[in-house]
């Protein structure tokens, strides 16, 4: 529990939360959803809308400036700041989003609070099906610039050696059809340590079986390979089905939803 004890009184939360609400995939929007299913309020504006508005709790993102956080703070209203991805990392310590009274990252940093990711509940669903592919890899595999550059080296290369079939856009139901029709997924991160891609939570918690690169404290219900010897642990999955859905059934049970994480935020 993040929020303290003195404002769980309020029972009922008045967010606003400045975020991308852009299509129905985005974080902030299962967030958000997760939060009125708790009986709170929420006010979603967009990340760039700067107009502070009447609530008890700014919650945002990503913020590329102090604007709306000096608002806030001029009228005493707290700012929480819920980061999905290594931003601290990329942009050092002084960025906005690390200014919050706030701050929750998925990455264990000591300094702040931590919640990871998870999956929608209402498309927590296994939607079984004819088994088409062997191996697939959901998201970016082509060239990135700019900070993410040299994180992308390492999964080129690996899409190279496993050759899976590559879906870069399959979002929501579609996405768990897909893996229901997939025996092994390959998964793969930034690579730091206590640190993984939604990725994790997007493919167990759909019904996907998946395999991932080595992570320091990844969950031990997902099976991790050293880079250069996943092939192994394909060819061991592929051939021992049993065991393969046991396990994705197990990697389905496990992962949360965000009204799990609502919880950690409020209980």
């Amino acid at each position: 529990m993040i929020i303290s004890e003195k404002n769980k009184i309020m029972k009922k939360i008045k967010f606003g939360y400045y975020g991308n609400f852009s299509t129905t995939h985005q974080t902030e929007v299962y967030i958000a959803d997760a939060l009125e299913r708790a009986g709170h309020t929420v006010y979603r504006l967009d990340r760039n809308n700067t107009n502070l508005i009447p609530c008890d709790y700014v919650l945002f993102a990503k913020m590329s400036d102090m604007v709306l956080i000096n608002k806030a703070k001029k009228q005493g209203i707290p700012t929480i700041s819920w980061t999905f991805d290594l931003w601290r990392e990329f942009l050092g310590y002084n960025h906005p989003h690390l200014k919050a009274d706030i701050v929750i990252t998925t990455d264990s940093e000591d300094k702040f609070h931590t919640i990871k990711q998870a999956v929608h509940k209402p498309e927590k669903i296994m939607i079984e099906g004819k088994k088409i592919y062997d191996v697939i890899f959901v998201g970016t595999s082509g060239k990135l610039k700019g900070i993410y550059k040299k994180y992308y080296k390492s999964r080129r290369e690996l899409i190279k050696r496993v050759k899976p079939k590559v879906f870069s856009n399959v979002r929501g139901l579609a996405l768990n059809k897909l893996l229901g029709q997939t025996k092994i997924v390959l998964g793969d991160s930034y690579p730091g340590s206590c640190c993984w891609s939604n990725r994790v939570y997007e493919m167990t918690g759909r019904g996907g079986f998946l395999i991932h690169p080595y992570i320091k404290n990844l969950y031990n219900y997902i099976p991790q390979f050293f880079r250069g010897e996943e092939k192994e642990m394909i060819e061991y999955y592929l051939e021992h089905e049993k065991k393969r859905e046991k396990l994705r059934k197990i990697q389905f049970e496990m992962c949360p939803t965000y009204d799990d994480r609502i919880k950690e935020l409020i209980e």
